[in-house]
């Protein structure tokens, strides 16, 4: 993992945020567990990307998605650069909520420049989500609710509501394992 160059941390900063003086340990657990770029199998210029941006999480109150293996993915920097282009759809400000769907999928061994023309990643990268700083109040609600539905909190009671294309609403409703205390 490449130390000098941080892109999330630069990003966070830029919202006074730093990282957590425990990521470099969890970085280094999650490199032991992931050990190669989930999107080419490379093992150089590797980057622990989380899959919710850490700034978000705490700017909504969920500090401890900064260091929770479930919010974590290896990709590659370099020549592929599937860190920018899979993990931020080619914005360090923005994020991809689909990225271990797309590094399992459709992108999986691709180079970047093939990325890059891929009309399904165009797509994506239009579609992208809005830097902080331009989220709405409602977009930052709806992020909250993503991770929170994502990531539950242990002991947590989830509800989920769906209206399907026929109008129907369907709930359901889940309680995570735990006692309900993060640490």
């Amino acid at each position: 993992m490449q130390q000098h160059h941080d892109p999330g941390a630069q990003v966070a900063g830029q919202q006074g945020l730093q990282r957590s003086p425990q990521w470099p340990m969890v970085a280094g657990e999650h490199l032991q567990l992931e050990p190669v770029c989930r999107a080419c199998g490379s093992t150089d210029n590797l980057q622990v990307h989380h899959v919710l941006p850490f700034h978000f999480c705490i700017l909504l109150g969920r500090p401890e998605l900064e260091l929770d293996q479930r919010n974590l993915i290896t990709l590659c920097e370099g020549a592929n650069n599937h860190h920018l282009l899979l993990g931020h759809l080619d914005d360090w400000q923005s994020y991809n909520q689909e990225v271990r769907l797309d590094v399992a999928g459709p992108f999986y061994g691709m180079a970047g420049a093939s990325i890059r023309a891929n009309p399904a990643w165009q797509t994506e990268e239009k579609k992208r989500p809005p830097a902080w700083a331009q989220m709405s109040d409602a977009a930052k609600a709806a992020f909250r609710l993503l991770m929170d539905t994502l990531y539950p909190l242990e002991g947590a009671t989830v509800t989920t509501q769906v209206t399907t294309p026929e109008g129907t609403t369907v709930t359901t409703q889940a309680t995570t394992p735990g006692d309900g205390v993060t640490e």
